[in-house]
């Protein structure tokens, strides 16, 4: 479970990030030829491949990427498996977006490991840092700037694709467009008062311990989250007039596929 700690009106929401059109289609399974913790890709496997000696989360991704080339196919990802058991589950998903920076395929790289090292029925949390895997890399101040002044001196929207591309920014679409392949969905019942984190940290800062530690990590990771959503979601309302609002409750997730069926 990969969870991105994220600083919410005055909360620690922990976030659940998976990838939007990743199916879980069997469960509790053991087929035949096909290991646990694998990927494939129209009849390849990873563990089969060159990227299988050094394989991290960009060289799973460019493995899935390298074999869709000719043909887009869902591809198959498999879980670990069960503990005491030698079954395991079983995902497809929709072929991964073009790439548009370091940052974003780290992320999506990121979400696949986690789906191979998913252990079934059991919940095991990984914490997500935007910063540390770059993604906030190319939402410069700068580029921001260029953004605010085309979107504000051009009305006219069919132009600002060009404009974008001439002015060097082009990414930043291309960032809220790639992003949006997430879902981001709250766990129940983890909402934390950030006064709460502020105050255990300070009653701990004195004794220095591991706990102390881990606390101001998670807490300066929330923080950090927080700041390069708030970019992604300001240059979304800047190009779409809407924010982001990528990440929701499993209840608003629930009215939403309510409304879609209606």
């Amino acid at each position: 479970m990969l969870i991105l700690p994220i600083v919410n009106k005055n909360r620690i929401l922990n976030v659940q990030v998976t990838l939007k059109d990743a199916q879980k289609i069997h469960t509790g399974v053991a087929f035949e030829n096909v290991d646990s913790s694998e990927i494939i890709v129209n009849g390849k496997k990873l563990s089969e491949s060159i990227y299988t000696a050094s394989c991290g989360d960009r060289e799973a991704l460019n493995f899935v990427r390298n074999n869709s080339m000719l043909y887009q196919r869902d591809y198959i990802v498999t879980t670990k498996e069960e503990n005491n058991t030698s079954l395991y589950d079983v995902y497809q998903v929709s072929p991964p977006p073009k790439r548009v920076s370091d940052g974003l395929d780290n992320l999506y790289g990121r979400v696949l490991t986690d789906m191979r090292k998913e252990s079934p029925r059991s919940n095991k949390g990984r914490y997500l840092s935007f910063k540390k895997i770059g993604l906030g890399d190319n939402l410069t101040e700068e580029k921001i700037a260029i953004l605010q002044r085309i979107v504000k001196e051009v009305r006219d929207t069919s132009k600002w694709p060009e404009l974008f591309e001439r002015a060097g920014i082009a990414d930043l679409t291309d960032t809220i467009q790639f992003i949006r392949n997430f879902d981001c969905t709250v766990v129940k019942d983890t909402t934390i008062p950030e006064s709460s984190i502020e105050d255990a940290i300070k009653a701990l800062e004195i004794i220095h311990t591991r706990d102390y530690k881990n606390l101001k990590n998670y807490y300066e990771t929330a923080l950090g989250n927080s700041d390069i959503y708030k970019k992604l979601s300001y240059i979304s309302k800047m190009i779409y007039n809407e924010p982001l609002n990528l990440i929701k409750s499993n209840a608003q997730k629930e009215q939403e596929d309510k409304n879609n069926e209606e």
